[in-house]
């Protein structure tokens, strides 16, 4: 499983923007400006990386800390990273 520190880098390199403002209670559209497509892409991205979200989880995501925690589920689940 992918400490927060790796997870971040990960969000960070594929929403592009710098590490230090993706902190757990961070917003994705208030604070990060994160729209519908970045956050589709994003969810490609994991996908592509072996984790399987149902997409509609992606509109129940408001911060960083809601897809770190989703990812944390999905890896105990599938003891996977």
């Amino acid at each position: 499983m992918l400490s927060f520190d790796e997870f971040r880098k990960l969000l960070s390199e594929e929403l592009m923007l710098p590490e230090e403002r993706l902190t757990l209670e961070a917003s994705l559209i208030q604070d990060l400006q994160v729209d519908s497509l970045a956050l589709a892409s994003m969810m490609l991205r994991m996908e592509e990386l072996g984790f399987s979200f149902p997409i509609e989880s992606a509109w129940e995501m408001e911060t960083v800390g809601d897809i770190y925690k989703m990812y944390q589920e999905y890896a105990k689940k599938e003891g996977t990273r």
